[in-house]
């Protein structure tokens, strides 16, 4: 029998937190955020968040996992162009939310100055690719993309015209730009090109 000792986390508390530093963390970046401001923000004493998260990095790294994977969900529509399409809208969602947006673009200067993040990052972008990936294993069992592709490269080229429109020109992705990105996608690796 097993002895659960203390009280159980509260889910509320929790996300309370992880809200708390992705606002503080979008605001102010790695070094500007502090546990006393995510504390506050959130209602909660700073134990409380050290007991859940020994440093600043594995609290934002946790906010960016759990708070993407709300906004940004991995969908299964039956269809590979369901699947790119509605994957790419979530993706826009989460980069034109004020706070996700601002942490993903904070996220990508602080992997390069900050090891432990970077590493972190890396798992976090990986888990991400992971659905992205199982979308193309469907794809190709239903016979609709063509089963000799790179899934990696392929991938950098269903998400990476989206990041580029985002971090580097700073323009709005929008329905037609998705759309596009998804039929060149198709043309090029699905099962009749």
């Amino acid at each position: 029998m097993t002895v659960v000792r203390g009280r159980p986390r509260s889910v509320a508390c929790d996300h309370a937190i992880l809200a708390a530093a992705l606002g503080e963390y979008a605001e102010h970046g790695l070094e500007g955020m502090s546990v006393d401001a995510v504390a506050a923000r959130a209602g909660v004493s700073k134990a409380t968040i050290y007991r859940r998260y020994p440093s600043k990095i594995e609290l934002v790294v946790a906010a960016a996992f759990t708070l993407a994977a709300e906004v940004a969900v991995k969908p299964d529509t039956g269809t590979l162009r369901g699947d790119l399409t509605a994957s790419l809208r979530n993706l826009r969602k989460m980069l034109d939310d004020p706070e996700l947006g601002s942490a993903t673009r904070m996220l990508v200067v602080d992997a390069i100055r900050y090891p432990e993040l970077a590493a972190m990052h890396a798992e976090f972008v990986r888990g991400r690719r992971q659905g992205t990936f199982e979308a193309f294993e469907r794809a190709i069992a239903r016979g609709e993309m063509r089963a000799n592709v790179d899934f990696e490269f392929v991938a950098d080229q269903l998400g990476g015209p989206l990041f580029y429109r985002h971090l580097v020109l700073h323009e709005r992705i929008d329905d037609a730009y998705i759309d596009a990105v998804v039929d060149n996608l198709i043309a090029r690796y699905g099962a009749d090109s």
